[in-house]
């Protein structure tokens, strides 16, 4: 038998502090916007118009901010991979997905994606790779974690430029390259 899940009626025109619906029918809606354009939903999209924002060049950020972003895109890739192969403690998922994850592996991941890479693609790259950043990998080395930086510098623009394809086309390219078969 099912059972639909009721939620509190809330009036429509804000009165209760509101912006006239609930967050849950915000979000529903700016993912089905999303989904007109791009033919299915696109994270970025719906987050931009859940959460508006000043709008900026892309190629007007720093690497380090590109990597920032795309460090976390990335983990959110292996990841979901890593779940999606099986439902398993945390610390097996976390032990699996750190073989990926890692400036080590990122860095013989995009060694091997070079020659993949368009011209923008390797601009960034050189870009994020040729940064300052102001820490450094604990299990790295400074090439190895430089290189990494460069890769999520790659991955980041692209997620930014809504183009996620073309950044899974590459996760997926670069571990068969690097032999990291997940």
């Amino acid at each position: 038998m099912e059972e639909s899940i009721k939620t509190p009626d809330r009036p429509e025109d804000g009165r209760d502090g509101s912006l006239g619906m609930n967050a849950g029918d915000r979000c529903g809606q700016a993912w089905e916007e999303a989904g007109k354009n791009t033919g299915r939903g696109s994270l970025l999209a719906a987050i931009k118009d859940v959460f508006p924002g000043k709008q900026q060049d892309i190629r007007s950020y720093s690497p380090l901010t590109l990597a920032y972003i795309g460090d976390v895109v990335y983990d959110l890739i292996i990841r979901t991979v890593v779940v999606s192969r099986a439902n398993r403690p945390v610390n097996n998922l976390h032990r699996i997905t750190v073989r990926y994850v890692s400036a080590g592996a990122q860095s013989r991941i995009v060694q091997t994606l070079m020659d993949s890479f368009t011209e923008e693609e390797q601009s960034v790259y050189r870009r994020g790779k040729n940064s300052k950043p102001h820490t450094t990998a604990k299990n790295a080395s400074v090439a190895d974690y430089l290189k990494a930086t460069g890769f999520e510098a790659v991955i980041g623009y692209l997620y930014l430029a809504d183009n996620m394809e073309r950044a899974l086309y590459l996760v997926k390219k670069g571990i068969e390259l690097a032999g990291l078969e997940i």
